[in-house]
């Protein structure tokens, strides 16, 4: 669709939501305070669950890149799979996207000025870098997984993780002692079952 003629030589910005709507919704209230601010705004979504572009404002513009997903992992629950896919065959189709819009910067859209994609897009957020672009991650969940990734690397300095030379497939349950992004101790929470009453019966067989 054709950008509004109101945003033309306005700085435009690129976000980037997961497909998922819970990821969509924050960001598209992020494109709302952004557009607030004068920027004009683009939502860049994979083909897959691609929003309603009649539920957009009509002065944001939509624009769909090839995902290649096939469609049996789109309808699965295999979460970590479709992301993976994801960033892999969308990285070539945004390069080319942001290429371009860097060409044509000086045209109605407006010059970019910054790409905003959710945390879980690695490969476009590198993309973004690489081409000497602004690019910001938006952490769309709860503060405890951001604690996660903060944790992560010291985890894994640690050697809590990845872990090592095990063969049950029980789950393991640590109680993290943080301070900041330090981690202070990680050990074992004896009662694990208590810990396991947000997971579904068949999740839990899968890891006993």
């Amino acid at each position: 669709m054709a950008p509004s003629s109101t945003n033309r030589g306005r700085r435009r910005v690129v976000l980037l939501p997961l497909p998922y709507q819970g990821h969509i919704n924050p960001m598209l209230r992020l494109a709302a305070a952004l557009h607030s601010r004068g920027l004009a705004v683009t939502i860049l979504h994979p083909e897959t669950r691609a929003p309603d572009r009649r539920k957009l404002p009509a002065d944001y513009r939509l624009v769909t890149i090839p995902d290649n997903i096939p469609p049996e992992l789109a309808a699965s629950e295999d979460i970590a799979s479709f992301v993976f896919e994801l960033n892999k065959n969308c990285a070539a189709p945004f390069r080319d996207y942001l290429t371009g819009a860097l060409r044509e910067e000086e045209g109605e859209d407006g010059r970019l000025a910054f790409v905003v994609a959710d945390v879980d897009w690695y490969a476009p957020l590198s993309v973004a870098r690489e081409l000497g672009l602004a690019a910001l991650a938006l952490m769309t969940s709860s503060a405890a997984r951001f604690l996660v990734y903060m944790a992560y690397p010291s985890l894994c300095r640690k050697s809590y993780l990845p872990v090592q030379g095990h063969r049950s497939r029980k789950l393991r349950i640590y109680a993290v002692e943080m301070v900041g992004d330090k981690v202070l101790e990680a050990r074992p929470i004896a009662n694990q079952q208590s810990c396991m009453c947000g997971l579904s019966d068949s999740a839990l067989k899968k890891q006993t």
